[in-house]
């Protein structure tokens, strides 16, 4: 079964967060989420907007925590930004972004990888 992706607002970034096989936090911007996702729109839009007041190195130059994913279009394929020397696991994030982090699983850890084309393999 293929899921299903789509941007919230085509032509506005938009962060959304999952969490990857291992258990790490992943922070995507910029492209298209899985479907299910999108009913949780403004719940996802509240943990973006409290971590970038709460947690704003997770945005900018700061080293990296994260593993973090840019997407510069309408297609789901994501290339990394950050390399996180510790990455941040799920259980040791607040609530707030563990619980929407928690909504899409990914099915392969994010590891080394560079790119992730979301549509092969990556969610269901």
């Amino acid at each position: 079964m293929t899921t299903v992706l789509r941007h919230p607002r085509p032509g506005f970034t938009w962060d959304w967060w999952a969490v990857d096989a291992q258990g790490f936090l992943v922070r995507f911007s910029g492209g298209p989420a899985p479907e299910h996702l999108l009913v949780h729109v403004d719940r996802v839009d509240a943990a973006t907007a409290w971590a970038e007041e709460n947690c704003p190195a997770w945005f900018n130059d700061a080293p990296a925590s994260l593993h973090a994913f840019d997407c510069d279009g309408e297609l789901p394929i994501y290339t990394r930004n950050r390399v996180p020397d510790f990455p941040l696991h799920l259980s040791d994030v607040p609530a707030v972004i563990a619980d929407v982090a928690a909504l899409v699983e990914l099915h392969k850890a994010v590891g080394d990888t560079w790119t992730v084309h979301l549509d092969q393999g990556w969610v269901h």
